[in-house]
């Protein structure tokens, strides 16, 4: 069965059940609500204007359908590989190798750009100390969160998450407060939203350039897949953080999205600090402010967390499968945490530091845009497997545990919408420079799994 590298009886190279339902909530949240939407939302408004509202609502949408089909598959077939595993059982070897370590350099690079969001943060109190100084601190902080063990992980990150949930609601409550003339403000009301060139000033292209780096900002609710095998019980878990991951995150999203372009004014928005961190201090002050800084720090904090959390699984998964080397498959004997797959999914952060120091104009940009494309390819492949998973688990249970509603025409139009915002980035310089730069990396990932992974396979599997 292929499954059974997922349930090796080497208790070296499995993993502690340790996730309860909350936590698998808030591992959802925390890998997106971060720093690439409390920061990155700064370029995607400087991008789309006021019409980035409906760069979000897209963006909601194709994370509802694909959370929708990975939930199926993740309950049917919990494993820590989670949708690199689907690929490769449903699509190939190839499909399923590429699929993992392109999610893997996506949620890596993702995490590194959060580092300098952070150090960009903590620049705005301190700003005498250089940014790459404080992204350096921060993967450090990080490194050693991860290696303590998946409780200590699923509690921290369950904190880090409702903090900057409840900081969000306020936010927009704070916001429409101000806008529906309870506490006016000047130069802030909906007229936000049209004034400055319209409510489209880059046109419907400016809405799809936006989307890679929306798509980073949503990137991250998968990562409920690759906690299925440390839930303790997957079949009620799961589908319980997606209806509620998914309300919030819509919710949230969008809700705080609008109230932002109606509080400033879409042209000073940027990424030299948060764009939340600016309309609070218009609204509220310079204290207010200072609390929302802290707030997205604390959020860019949670996103590389769960950043770290679902790379090293995803390494531990495909190195026990034997893609790489088996030392990244072993855990540590009391936490059970896959020490070695971690400490080299948290080189990234350090790179990132070192980026900032060589590139500080376009480094957080471009990490995030080229991230968004990995999350992309990952969400694509779990569209297409999900059609043969759904047949893989009718043979194998006869049923299944948990269905997606909407069947065949959902995951078609998942796919169809994916593919479109691929095409989209075909017409901006900066997408077609992140299409480039995805595929040079396929490129390089299928000459690996040709000159070595594939090999290394099938000896694993002749092993075992």
């Amino acid at each position: 069965m292929e499954t059974s590298n997922a349930k090796n009886s080497d208790s070296s190279e499995s993993l502690a059940k340790g996730l309860k339902s909350r936590h698998v909530t808030m591992l959802a949240v925390g890998g997106v609500i971060g720093a690439g939407f409390f920061l990155g939302a700064g370029s995607t408004i400087n991008t789309a204007g006021p019409a980035v509202i409906f760069s979000y609502l897209f963006g909601g949408l194709i994370t509802f359908l694909v959370m929708v089909l990975l939930t199926e598959m993740a309950v049917s077939t919990p494993v820590a590989g989670s949708f690199q595993k689907y690929a490769e059982m449903s699509l190939g070897h190839l499909p399923g190798f590429l699929t993992g370590w392109t999610y893997w350099l996506a949620f890596l690079i993702g995490p590194a750009s959060e580092s300098i969001a952070a150090g960009t943060f903590l620049n705005v109190w301190f700003p005498q100390i250089p940014i790459w100084v404080f992204a350096l601190v921060v993967a450090t902080l990080m490194t050693v969160v991860n290696l303590i063990g998946v409780k200590f992980f699923g509690e921290l990150e369950f904190w880090l998450s409702l903090i900057k949930v409840v900081a969000l609601a306020l936010f927009i409550i704070a916001g429409c407060v101000v806008l529906f003339g309870f506490t006016p403000v000047s130069n802030v009301s909906f007229s936000n939203l049209v004034d400055n060139g319209g409510f489209a000033p880059a046109g419907f292209g400016g809405v799809v350039t936006a989307m890679m780096i929306v798509m980073f900002s949503f990137g991250g609710t998968e990562a409920i897949g690759t906690a299925a095998e440390e839930s303790e019980h997957p079949e009620r878990d799961l589908p319980k953080a997606l209806r509620s991951t998914l309300i919030r995150i819509l919710v949230l999203f969008v809700l705080s999205i609008f109230v932002l372009v109606c509080i400033l004014p879409w042209q000073k928005a940027g990424v030299s600090s948060s764009p939340f961190v600016d309309a609070t201090r218009i609204i509220a002050g310079p204290t207010a402010a200072n609390i929302m800084n802290f707030v997205v720090l604390i959020a860019a904090l949670s996103c590389i967390d769960a950043g770290i959390y679902a790379t090293s699984r995803m390494m531990f998964s495909m190195s026990r499968d034997g893609y790489f080397p088996k030392v990244f498959a072993k855990t540590n004997k009391k936490s059970k945490a896959p020490v070695n797959a971690i400490l080299v999914s948290c080189v990234m952060l350090f790179i990132g530091a070192i980026l900032y120091y060589f590139f500080e104009d376009f480094a957080y940009t471009w990490l995030a845009s080229v991230s968004g494309f990995g999350f992309m390819f990952a969400w694509l492949m779990i569209c297409l497997s999900q059609p043969k998973m759904r047949e893989i688990a009718l043979k194998r249970d006869g049923s299944l545990k948990w269905k997606a509603p909407g069947g065949r025409p959902l995951q078609i139009a998942a796919v169809i919408l994916i593919v479109g915002i691929y095409v989209g980035q075909l017409f901006s310089e900066s997408g077609r420079d992140t299409l480039i730069a995805g595929a040079v990396w396929l490129i390089i990932a299928t000459a690996y799994y040709f000159a070595i992974g594939k090999k290394s396979n099938e000896k694993t599997k002749t092993q075992v």
